[in-house]
């Protein structure tokens, strides 16, 4: 206990950072910058508002930030922890958000007409039972099924008993990661880059959450030249995996 109070003050302000960063972005930029989604359609179209777009527009970001918590946090608390244990506590974190406000967001898009009731009953099944592909009631639920496929990878090593594998594991994720950006613009791969099923096999994010680990492991393990040159290598591929999509959330 005393180790997460020592820890955890600092994650969860830089959780809470990343969160208003996402929210000033869908709703200082996204929300007018994109007329065609939920939000804009929902209020019946934002002006633009390119002053304040020029401040928010990067509140994207606040998601892979998101991910490199998760990859610490997660580390942490399953080293002590059983695949139990583990399992009821993601779900008390993830299920009683998604259950209150998926319903709202449901009622809002009946009624304001953005949706027919039989497609927001199935939406609002589907995002419940946190089904990893879309439709969903928000296309903001996508993130939810790339921490969940971390969340196995982390129980499926309490489950054999091989949680000390977990360095192993988080840098053959990470490598893949970072060679898939590495690659994405040699070769062209920009299709490659909205493919869900890639997004799910933590190819596309897989350098945050192996960030976090990495950090985790300095933190209460040890600093070595190895880990250090991981965590740089990670956190290069990062940058290419923003850079690369700069244009698919920065309308020009």
């Amino acid at each position: 206990m005393a180790q997460q109070k020592i820890t955890f003050g600092g994650v969860d302000i830089l959780r809470f950072l990343a969160a208003v960063m996402v929210m000033v972005y869908h709703y200082g930029f996204w929300v007018w910058a994109y007329p065609d989604g939920v939000s804009a359609r929902a209020t019946g179209g934002v002006p633009p508002q390119p002053a304040i777009g020029a401040w928010v527009e990067s509140g994207w970001v606040g998601v892979q930030i998101f991910f490199v918590i998760s990859g610490f946090v997660i580390a942490f608390s399953a080293e002590r922890s059983t695949p139990l244990r583990f399992f009821e506590a993601r779900v008390k974190r993830l299920a009683p958000a998604v259950w209150i406000c998926a319903p709202v967001t449901a009622a809002v898009l009946l009624i304001v007409g953005l949706s027919w009731p039989t497609d927001a009953v199935v939406r609002l099944v589907r995002t419940g039972l946190f089904a990893p592909y879309a439709p969903w009631v928000d296309s903001v639920y996508w993130t939810l099924g790339i921490e969940i496929a971390f969340y196995a990878v982390v129980w499926t090593l309490l489950r054999l008993g091989r949680f000390h594998l977990m360095e192993i594991v988080a840098l053959a994720i990470g490598l893949v990661s970072a060679l898939f950006w590495c690659l994405y613009c040699p070769l062209d791969w920009a299709d490659l880059a909205e493919t869900r099923t890639l997004d799910l096999l933590l190819v596309h994010h897989g350098v945050f959450f192996a960030t976090g680990v990495m950090l985790w492991l300095m933190r209460f393990k040890a600093v070595t030249a190895a880990r250090l040159a991981f965590c740089a290598l990670f956190l290069a591929g990062g940058v290419l995996q923003i850079a690369s999509s700069v244009d698919v959330h920065i309308l020009k």
